[in-house]
């Protein structure tokens, strides 16, 4: 009988992403890790933004 593994969803991994960079930011207290959590926050809202212009302007870059 084989196993059936759960996926991951794509807002599933980046809010693991932002959680993890948070944790490093608060543990750090390094501004560099600050604005990387930061970037992992906007990436997390950003996947919640439907029109590909607007999260281009509001969030940067683009997928």
């Amino acid at each position: 009988m084989s196993s059936v593994q759960r996926m991951e969803t794509q807002p599933e991994r980046l809010w693991r992403e932002f959680i993890a960079a948070q944790n490093k930011a608060l543990a750090t207290l390094d501004i560099d890790d600050g604005f990387a959590a930061g970037r992992a926050w906007s990436a997390w809202l950003a996947e919640f933004v439907p029109d590909a212009e607007v999260r281009r302007r509001i969030h940067g870059g683009g997928r």
